[in-house]
Parts: C-alpha cells; sequence; structure tokens
C-alpha cells in the first residue's frame, strides 16, 4: 500500500467559527461540527481518518443502509479495541480481501489503521495536523524495516510520535 497525500486544510484557517447550518456527507462529518458547529481544520483530519478505512476496508463511510457512522463503529469494536500487540492482526483481519491478494503488508496496514485512529479521536485537540499524518503515511513502509534511522510509530492513546 503506498499512500499518496500532501497537506490540506479545507476549513478555513484562523479563528474558529460557529454555524448553524450542517453542510457535509454522513459518515465524514465531524462530532464536534454535529454538536457545536465547531468548524476548524481538525474537521479535515477527522474525515480524512474516515477515507483511510474506507481505502484499508473497501468499504464506504455510509452504507447503503445510509450509517454513516456505521463503518467507524466497526473499526472501533473490530480493530481499534484490544491490546496494541495485536493491531496488526486485527488489521490484516479487517482489511479489504483485495488488498491481502496483492500482498500488501500487514505492519503497513497497521500503520495506516492507527493513523486512522488517531484522526478519528472524538476530542478535535487530540488529533494530529495533516503534517503529521502525510509525514507517518510517506514512513508506514519503513517503519517495520530493521533499520536504525529514525521511525514514525502510532502509540497505543492513538498518538503520532517521532522517534
Amino acid at each position: 500500500m503506498r499512500a499518496k497525500i500532501a497537506n490540506f486544510g479545507l476549513a478555513k484557517t484562523g479563528h474558529n467559527a460557529v454555524t448553524t447550518h450542517i453542510v457535509g456527507t454522513q459518515g465524514y462529518i465531524a462530532p464536534e461540527y454535529l454538536v457545536d458547529g465547531l468548524v476548524t481544520t481538525k474537521m479535515d483530519v477527522f474525515a480524512y481518518g474516515v477515507v483511510l478505512l474506507e481505502l484499508v476496508s473497501g468499504r464506504e463511510a455510509a452504507g447503503d443502509g445510509g450509517g454513516g457512522d456505521l463503518l467507524l463503529a466497526d473499526a472501533e469494536e473490530k480493530v481499534f479495541r484490544g491490546r496494541e500487540d495485536r493491531l496488526e492482526a486485527r488489521a490484516a483481519a479487517w482489511m479489504d480481501p483485495v488488498l491481502a491478494d496483492q500482498n500488501c503488508p500487514p505492519g503497513s496496514v497497521a500503520t495506516v489503521m492507527g493513523v486512522a485512529r488517531a484522526c478519528l479521536q472524538r476530542d478535535p485537540a487530540k488529533r494530529p495536523s495533516m503534517v503529521d499524518v502525510a509525514y507517518t503515511l510517506s514512513r508506514a513502509d519503513e517503519y517495520f524495516a530493521d533499520y536504525s534511522g529514525e521511525s514514525v510509530s502510532v502509540d497505543g492513546s492513538g498518538e503520532i510520535a517521532a522517534r
């Protein structure tokens, strides 16, 4: 799996804005926007986390039944919960069989799922920036290589950390 992304921000930068008119695709809208109408760049990060879930699972966030939270709830139940040392196995079992058929490294999939988990934090302050997301995904393959250089990991709290 090779992620090709760049820094992007669809929400306006600057001061937080409050709106009363909710617009967006079900399944991609950040919880803080639904509750408070709060618009920040962290909304984009949340939506990108949903896109990562779609890429790994091969499923749409807003499935045929229109339940936009179904994919996220499924990932939380089947992948994100449990011991951190078993994330790779859970991610491999959950991923789209097409990825498995393409010999996609389970470690890379686990890294992508870890980034998705970080992006999908309920608290926007806990979500990474898109710069951090891009950096971590660009290094996903190298994380699992045996080398002495800098590596990036997603720790058990869903935080992206350089080490």
